[in-house]
């Protein structure tokens, strides 16, 4: 189903379906929070270069299909979106969890109707603690 999406969406925003491109969306897809570097590392263990993996990355980032982040460390990392995101990120390990349910449609038509912009989309990236950093953080005070 996801891959009949993504094949999909890669066709109304006119960007071609490689088995490269669709390998890259996958990896982020599997392992969000991950960077570049990361992925191509992985990805080359299928063949797939450096540089193919980073015009992959820029195609797909373009599109709307992968969504770039700043890591608490400062750093770049993505994840794999069909549509808007709502991610979590945790500021200690850099766990990245998706989280479900819209609200934020009333608040952009309120939005567009006070600036006058014709919203097309948002995405949301909370940061903060992890439950299992924040054990190991009760763990370590209890020491």
């Amino acid at each position: 189903m996801e891959q009949r999406r993504l094949g999909d969406l890669m066709h109304e925003k006119g960007i071609r379906r490689t088995p490269q491109r669709v390998a890259v969306w996958r990896e982020f897809s599997e392992r969000p929070g991950s960077t570049i570097r990361e992925a191509a590392l992985r990805l080359k263990r299928a063949g797939i270069g450096q540089a193919t993996v980073y015009r992959a990355v820029k195609a797909l980032e373009a599109a709307g299909l992968l969504l770039g982040f700043p890591a608490p460390s400062g750093e770049l990392r993505y994840a794999a979106v069909l549509g808007h995101a709502h991610l979590l990120v945790c500021e200690k390990c850099g766990e990245v969890t998706r989280f479900g349910e819209c609200r934020l449609g009333d608040y952009e038509t309120e939005v567009q109707r006070e600036t006058g912009y014709q919203i097309s989309g948002h995405t949301l990236v909370i940061y903060g603690i992890c439950p299992r950093c924040q054990e190991g953080e009760d763990d370590a005070s209890r020491r």
